[in-house]
C-alpha cells in the first residue's frame, strides 16, 4: 500500500490541458438575401454535404453554431454523422464578445471542434484563438475552411477550401482590404 502511494506521489501529473483543433467555416449559401434568418439554398445544402465529406475522418467532438438556422443547417450533416447536438453561441453583445465566447468554449474540448459562423465573425474567432488577424470574408465567399491549432503564444492557421469553388472575384471585395 505504501509503495502504491509513493508511486502515485512520484508520478508526473496527468495532462489535463485540452488540445482542440478548431475548424472554422462560414455558413453555406443562403436561399434569400432579404430574409433576416434564411435557410440554405440548394447550393448551400450541397456545400454542407461537401463540408461533411471534407471532415469525414476528422472525428469531430463538438460543433458550435450561432442562433441563425443557416449555421445549424450547414453543420447538420456533420452533426448527424457524429451524433452531436450543435451548441448555440449567440451573437448578442457584438462580434468581439461573440468571438471570445466561441474561442473560450472551443478551448474546453479535446479534439476537433467545428465552428460555423458568418463572414464577419470567422476572422475575429480565429484571432481570439490566437491566430493572425485577417480581414472579414467577402459576402460571396463560402468555400474557405480555416483550421486553427491554438497555442499558448500564437496559433497555427491553415487556410483551405471545400466544395465547389467560389465565384470569380469572391475574395477581392472591399471587405478584404486591411482595416
Amino acid at each position: 500500500m505504501l509503495s502504491l502511494l509513493a508511486l502515485l506521489l512520484l508520478a508526473p501529473p496527468s495532462d489535463t490541458t485540452k488540445h482542440p483543433v478548431v475548424v472554422i467555416v462560414r455558413h453555406a449559401e443562403k436561399a434569400s438575401e432579404t430574409e433576416r434568418d434564411p435557410s440554405l439554398s440548394d447550393l448551400g445544402r450541397a456545400r454542407a454535404a461537401a463540408l461533411d465529406s471534407a471532415l469525414v475522418d476528422a472525428h469531430v467532438v463538438a460543433i458550435l453554431v450561432t442562433q441563425y438556422k443557416r449555421t445549424a443547417e450547414t453543420a447538420a450533416p456533420i452533426a448527424a454523422r457524429h451524433h452531436l447536438t450543435p451548441i448555440v453561441v449567440p451573437t448578442d453583445g457584438g462580434v468581439a464578445t461573440h468571438a471570445a465566447a466561441m474561442a473560450r468554449l472551443a478551448r474546453t474540448f479535446d479534439g476537433v471542434v467545428l465552428i460555423v459562423g458568418h463572414s464577419n465573425t470567422l476572422m475575429p474567432i480565429a484571432a481570439a484563438l490566437g491566430a493572425a488577424k485577417f480581414p472579414d470574408l467577402c459576402d460571396k465567399s463560402y468555400s474557405l475552411l480555416f483550421t486553427v491549432v491554438p497555442a499558448s503564444t500564437s496559433a497555427s492557421l491553415l487556410r483551405s477550401h471545400f466544395g465547389t469553388p467560389d465565384a470569380p472575384g469572391a475574395e477581392s471585395c472591399a471587405a478584404m482590404t486591411p482595416k
